[in-house]
């Protein structure tokens, strides 16, 4: 299909200058849409750019999001409204369509590489995670061969002038990483490192091995995928019909 940049960035990668990078703070919902945006971009891409409504679908799903949220389609619009005036995402429109799509500039506005969006991506939608979780979570993404090549890339990311990731909490082999371009959501627990919503405590779910966490996400993820796919399929029939 043929799509029209509606609204593309004037600046070629690496043009951005540096004192727009400087102010660049999300709130929680512009964070949420950049990460989906971005995930979606590479785990279905099929079906990407997103519309409003499986871009809205892709912010409250029930899996591989911390906190879970229940965003109403008009915080999706202003969030996207807000990442465009940042530059961080653009509408494109498709010939013959009524519906408009999003998608993602991540990349070019903070000259990040694929494997920098793809953590980045993860800790915007799943709060702060270690090094090994990041690693599984974003395979689908990126995949890294080593924990220690994670670390590497998180270490240059931080090393940047403005790095949007920081460490959270105790050194070692535990140490978290949480991103600062964002927001936190509301009912975040700084002292532990948790989220809740709407006032919960957050669930503390049963251990369970890294190998049967990463089975069970990726099978999540290809129903998610599938899913994501029917619904903007059933979409465009619906544009075509209207």
């Amino acid at each position: 299909m043929e799509y029209e940049e509606a609204d593309a960035p004037e600046e070629e990668p690496g043009e951005i200058e540096e004192d727009k990078v400087d102010k660049l703070l999300l709130t929680f919902e512009e964070g949420r849409v950049l990460g989906c945006l971005i995930e979606k971009s590479k785990l279905t891409p099929d079906t990407y750019p997103l519309t409003l409504n499986s871009l809205l679908i892709a912010c409250n799903q029930k899996t591989s999001r911390h906190p879970v949220t229940e965003m109403e389609e008009e915080d999706v619009e202003d969030a996207i409204e807000g990442l465009r005036e940042k530059r961080l995402a653009f509408r494109v429109d498709q010939a013959g369509a009524r519906t408009s799509k999003y998608r993602h500039n991540a990349e070019s506005t903070l000259g990040y590489l694929p494997e920098e969006a793809a953590i980045l991506s993860v800790l915007l939608l799943r709060g702060p995670q270690t090094s090994g979780e990041i690693r599984t979570r974003t395979e689908r993404q990126y995949r890294f061969s080593s924990v220690e090549e994670v670390e590497e890339v998180l270490d240059s990311m931080m090393d940047r002038t403005e790095p949007y990731i920081q460490t959270h909490g105790s050194g070692g082999r535990g140490t978290r990483y949480c991103q600062t371009l964002a927001e936190s959501p509301p009912g975040f627990d700084e002292s532990q490192a948790s989220y809740s919503h709407g006032g919960e405590p957050a669930v503390r779910m049963p251990r369970a091995t890294p190998e049967q966490v990463q089975a069970l996400e990726s099978r999540i993820e290809a129903l998610e995928s599938k899913l994501n796919e029917l619904e903007s399929q059933f979409q465009e029939i619906r544009d075509l019909l209207a």
